[in-house]
């Protein structure tokens, strides 16, 4: 009986033991589905989302601390409650001339106030396609090589204002550092430097071909050396 009672003691053991791994494994799941998880800040004319969040207004003092570590490229303390911080992918999308609207007021485009934003809804695209426009005409012309991988570069500008080019991996980060400067020639010239967004990385060794520097699909921030702010103003 004895032997019996030890036997079925091991039993139960093993029986919690497993079950408490498997809440293990569910856990860490969990976590790594976070920690992968993208997070995207959209910024409105009338203030900025966070993923699918609520609008939130530039005045408010949280969130132009929240605003402020992002153009330090320091993560937000309300975005380290994910697992792993260094794993989160931060983007920024800048539609500063389009006005947040709520998903309500697109689905019902034709009830009470949605008229309203549906004739106004064109004149906003038509601005944002023309300001599109001009970007593209002023773009300088990178050469590419077809027969090696091409990635995309996002770069924010001092200013504020974002362009989205394409460079071949074996582009020196140079190369863009002269795209820019072509792309600013009406501008004047002021010295700057660049760097990563999140996690900021000064990019001193600018004879390094992207691939070697990782800014494979990449944001890269132009900083005046007398301005500390990556932009000039989220708001304005």
């Amino acid at each position: 009986m004895t032997e019996l009672r030890m036997v079925q003691s091991r039993i139960i053991m093993m029986i919690v033991l497993i079950t408490f791994l498997k809440k293990l494994r569910k856990i860490g799941a969990v976590c790594s589905e976070q920690a992968k998880a993208d997070t995207i800040i959209t910024l409105w004319k009338n203030g900025f989302t966070v993923n699918d969040g609520e609008l939130r207004s530039y005045t408010n003092v949280a969130n132009q601390r929240f605003l402020d570590s992002i153009k330090k490229g320091e993560l937000p303390l309300e975005l380290q409650q994910i697992c792993d911080k260094e794993e989160v992918d931060v983007k920024v999308d800048d539609k500063k001339d389009e006005l947040y609207t709520s998903p309500k007021a697109v689905f019902h485009p034709f009830s009470g106030a949605g008229y309203r934003l549906g004739s106004a809804t064109p004149r906003i695209i038509s601005k944002v396609k023309k300001k599109v426009e001009e970007t593209e005409k002023r773009k300088p012309t990178v050469v590419l090589n077809n027969s090696e991988p091409i990635t995309r570069i996002q770069i924010w500008l001092a200013n504020g204002a974002r362009i989205v080019q394409n460079f071949n991996i074996s582009h020196r980060i140079s190369h863009i550092r002269d795209f820019i400067i072509d792309y600013q020639r009406h501008q004047g010239r002021r010295p700057f430097t660049l760097s990563t967004s999140l996690p900021f990385r000064e990019l001193l060794n600018e004879s390094l071909t992207l691939e070697e520097a990782n800014l494979k699909n990449a944001v890269v921030v132009q900083r005046l050396k007398n301005n500390n702010e990556p932009f000039r103003s989220f708001s304005s």
